[in-house]
């Protein structure tokens, strides 16, 4: 797996268990995905007690978006073209200035594709900031014109 795949996954506190998880997806992405991998981003939420909880896996390329959903418990996988292909987004932020994530910062993002696709990207705390580059690099830069 990528080194930068890796330093994300840490930045976000993701457990040596999970990370063996995520390298085996990204493994299976790789057999089917037509060009490489640049992306990754890891849906996440704080509960109400406070505990961390990881939803759902995104890889992206240049054409592609892949998601594995439930990707701790589950196999569940798909994968949409993405170039060229963004209908619409949506954005909810709490806590949060698009310069710096603080414990308290959450984002949302929403995304629909030509295809009839759609997506929800959820993150907080730390990861607020990689989502932002997420939107920057694969959701605007894809807007269907």
């Amino acid at each position: 797996m990528k080194k930068e795949f890796i330093i994300y996954l840490k930045s976000i506190d993701i457990t040596n268990a999970h990370r063996e998880r995520v390298e085996t997806i990204y493994k299976f992405y790789q057999e089917i995905c037509p060009d490489e991998i640049k992306g990754i981003f890891i849906t996440d939420y704080i509960e109400k007690d406070g505990s961390r909880e990881y939803e759902n896996l995104w890889f992206f390329s240049e054409e592609c978006c892949m998601e594995a959903k439930q990707f701790i418990t589950k196999d569940d996988f798909d994968i949409t073209p993405i170039k060229k292909r963004v209908l619409y987004w949506t954005i909810q932020k709490q806590d949060y200035d698009f310069k710096k994530a603080t414990k308290k910062s959450r984002l949302y993002l929403k995304l629909v594709v030509d295809t009839g696709i759609e997506g929800e990207l959820k993150a907080a705390k730390e990861n607020c900031d990689h989502l932002k580059e997420i939107i920057l690099k694969y959701v605007l830069l894809n807007l269907k014109g």
